[in-house]
């Protein structure tokens, strides 16, 4: 299934005081230099990366860089970074249109999440080179699933080759309409309605009782779980989740509001926790890996009062960010926020390094190896919501 990743927008953070004695103006001056400098160089970084290989890695970083950027009132830059984007997008989809199904499927997902990501980011110019490329996968993919299913049969190989491309033909509906690509969901539907008729019939001609009942039994499962997936991505397509997360923005509660509501919140835990993990080659969904250590972060999560989501931790009045290696496979960003008793012992308990706020505002928080990507947050429960 697609793993989706829907990210917050980083909120312009208060500039690192060089010198309590230079004027407001001077200090803000020398703040945007530093500003553009840094942004500069995160840029240039990654396009380098972009040149070294066709894969999306560099296009989550041109995200942030361009986010940045237009925070910090920095146009031109921006707009180089939408460029570079715009061009590892084109790059990426291309390549995939002729490599196999597993290895699309993962640029498909990469796309996915890439689109809720410059979508809460606000990054507007990317948007019809994502759908662009998008539309391209699901068309090849589509037509992949399809050849696949041609040669389907009952002979116990062939039928579980055939239940797995029909798998697949699930997960493309549901990532059209998480994308809200309704004329290809509604077409990746038809085609999906009509092989699982013929798998049916197919399976009723298989001789043995057992083996018949449990070759239809997991036909119906596997539709099962498709109207599930589809459900699913229709009640938290992008739309749907990108007005939920601005809503949650502006509702947020701000430190100046009151004295009270920091007492109110003073017994949960307010770091906001990012892990990323190093996945094998082509990182999927499907990885059992990734599904174990998922389940083991939500679970510890939820343990220690905070929620797991899949957005990013918001960065609005971020103290600084601790980024730790917890392992040769697994980093770790926790976002400590200004106020908090946890910011307050947080900077003599980080092991790795601080990222400042300074260093956040000009090129945001990513994890030190670049091969990680993001697979949770733990989050504080959200002002007004009770733990359920």
């Amino acid at each position: 299934m697609v793993v989706v990743t829907a990210h917050f927008s980083r909120f312009a953070l208060v500039a690192l005081m060089l010198s309590a004695a230079l004027p407001a103006a001077a200090q803000n001056q020398t703040a945007q230099a530093q500003s553009a400098r840094e942004l500069r160089a995160s840029l240039d970084a990654a396009k380098s990366q972009a040149a070294e290989t066709v894969g999306l890695d560099a296009a989550y970083e041109l995200v942030g860089i361009a986010e940045a950027a237009q925070n910090s009132g920095l146009a031109e830059l921006g707009k180089e970074a939408v460029g570079t984007l715009n061009m590892v997008l084109n790059r990426a989809a291309q390549a995939a249109l002729s490599v196999p199904v597993e290895d699309a499927q993962d640029t498909l997902d990469q796309l996915v999440d890439l689109a809720f990501f410059t979508r809460n980011s606000n990054i507007s110019g990317a948007e019809a080179v994502l759908q662009k490329s998008l539309r391209a996968l699901f068309t090849k993919l589509l037509g992949d699933v399809r050849l696949a299913l041609a040669g389907a049969n009952t002979t116990p190989e062939a039928w579980v080759k055939a239940l797995t491309s029909l798998g697949v033909l699930g997960e493309l509906q549901a990532a059209a309409t998480l994308m809200m690509q309704e004329d290809l969901s509604s077409s990746i539907a038809g085609v999906y309605d009509a092989e699982a008729a013929r798998l049916d019939g197919l399976g009723r001609q298989i001789a043995d009782d057992a083996e018949r009942e449990k070759a239809l039994g997991q036909l119906g499962e596997l539709r099962k779980i498709r109207q599930e997936q589809v459900t699913d991505a229709r009640a938290n397509n992008l739309a749907t989740v990108t007005a939920e997360l601005a809503k949650t923005a502006r509702e947020a509660p701000k430190d100046e509001d009151s004295a009270e509501s920091e007492i109110d919140i003073s017994d949960i835990a307010m770091t906001c926790v990012e892990t990323g993990v190093i996945a094998p080659a082509a990182m999927t969904s499907n990885w059992d890996g990734l599904q174990d250590i998922t389940a083991k972060l939500e679970e510890d999560c939820m343990m220690s009062g905070r929620i797991p989501t899949e957005n990013r931790c918001p960065a609005r009045d971020v103290g600084f960010v601790c980024r730790e290696a917890v392992d040769d496979k697994t980093e770790r960003l926790t976002f400590f926020y200004n106020g908090t008793p946890e910011e307050r012992s947080g900077r003599e308990g980080c092991k790795g390094e601080a990222i400042s706020a300074a260093q956040l505002q000009a090129a945001g928080a990513a994890f030190k190896n670049t091969a990680m990507r993001r697979i949770l947050s733990c989050a504080p429960v959200p002002a007004g919501r009770g733990q359920d």
